[in-house]
């Protein structure tokens, strides 16, 4: 145990002076962060101890809970009317058309079939909540695109973006095991499962909302407010990922949650949102810090040409799709443009599931691996350090028009 914290400790002080490093050549910080961790982790230096590395994945979740929380409590009703139809379509379109793009193109690059194909393009099509969220909250708190609500627009959909995309990657890899042993799996009771776990999240955050409402407006301590209402959160985190609940996605839960605490607890919320920006700034450290650590550069030497290839049609594609999705919006040319920026990197996911295949003995597993974690490391620093330069060139400043 004494080991464990010593290590964070270390780990902490590294990410953070590794993050004020890359910002002084103007960098985002994330980038400083992921590369420390990469340096430090199994695929170079390996001096992380195991224990540390076995509780990654728990401190990334809290992390991720607290950005999304922070996100959900930036975001007010008339925001969702004003963004309602592209966010919607952000959280389709794009992801489903890059999933398939890259499915199409492993059939001709990488000699998959159509299975395994979808396996990695779903793999690779969500976009990255650990890059993308901490953004967009940064613009919120900067007032950058507020006129317009594009950072909120961006936030919603990114969060759905990653249920489809998960889903779609469990459907087909259940496809995959299955005809593999010889079972029949129906694609269309897998599909009808997408809009379920959706509807099923939203409402989980709402009636978590009603149940806490009550409690959080009699507690008089601020501190006491922010403990119950962040423990709700991470409550609903635990359930998903130990019960092994596949029709709840507790992070759009946790941000539908904070959604309604912005708006029907007010003044709660105003607290409780100060306390969060204090978690976020230490919960940032070690996200993207242990991210750089799940990442194996050695892996992609193989296949990097014929995974460059690939991502760029992929990205191209995905770039179409998110003009498609913002299609009769108000936003100028520039803005859409962030807004293809925003949505290009890639992360979490594919840190968290690129090993599964090879894990669960998909043929072409090893492939679909080395070509996740290069999705990582070329669209990460591109899509960060796109954002970090873009918007404030081309996001306007000021009030919102939606309180």
């Amino acid at each position: 145990m004494i080991v464990v914290l010593i290590s964070l400790i270390i780990i902490g002080v590294i990410a953070n002076y590794s993050g004020k490093l890359v910002e002084k050549v103007k960098l985002p910080s994330l980038i400083g962060m992921m590369i420390a961790g990469m340096i430090m982790g199994p695929a170079i230096l390996n001096l992380i101890p195991e224990n540390t590395l076995s509780i990654a994945p728990l401190i990334k979740d809290i992390a991720l809970v607290t950005v999304l929380f922070i996100g959900g409590l930036g975001i007010s009703v008339a925001q969702i009317k004003q963004i309602g139809k592209p966010a919607i379509l952000l959280s389709i379109v794009p992801a489903t058309l890059e999933g398939f793009a890259i499915a199409f193109l492993s059939m001709i690059f990488l000699d998959f079939t159509f299975i395994q194909g979808t396996i990695l393009g779903f793999i690779i099509a969500a976009v990255s909540p650990a890059v993308l969220i901490p953004s967009m909250v940064s613009l919120i708190d900067r007032k950058l695109g507020q006129d317009k609500a594009i950072p909120q627009m961006l936030l919603v959909g990114a969060s759905c973006d990653d249920t489809i995309a998960i889903t779609l990657f469990t459907t087909f890899l259940g496809i995959y095991m299955q005809s593999s042993s010889g079972e029949n799996s129906s694609v269309l009771i897998q599909l009808f499962l997408i809009p379920v776990t959706i509807i099923l999240s939203l409402l989980g955050g709402f009636i978590v909302f009603k149940i806490s409402k009550k409690i959080i407006e009699k507690i008089n301590n601020n501190y006491g407010k922010v403990i119950i209402a962040f423990s709700i959160c991470l409550v609903m985190r635990l359930i998903e990922k130990n019960l092994h609940v596949e029709i709840f996605n507790s992070l759009l839960a946790v941000m539908v949650y904070g959604f309604f605490i912005r708006n029907y607890i007010e003044d709660s919320s105003k607290v409780i949102l100060e306390k969060m920006n204090y978690i976020w700034k230490t919960g940032k450290l070690y996200l993207f810090t242990f991210v750089g650590m799940a990442i194996n550069p050695s892996l992609v030497g193989q296949y990097f040409l014929v995974g460059v290839v690939m991502l760029t049609i992929s990205l191209t594609i995905r770039s179409i799709g998110v003009l498609i999705a913002l299609h009769g919006t108000n936003l100028t040319k520039k803005e859409k443009l962030f807004c293809i920026i925003a949505y290009l990197p890639k992360a979490t996911v594919q840190s968290a599931k690129a090993s599964i295949p090879l894990q669960m003995g998909v043929v072409g597993g090893e492939i679909m691996q080395a070509i996740a974690i290069l999705s990582v490391l070329i669209t990460a620093p591109i899509g960060a350090i796109g954002i970090n330069l873009t918007a404030d060139k081309i996001l306007q400043k000021g009030e919102d028009n939606f309180k």
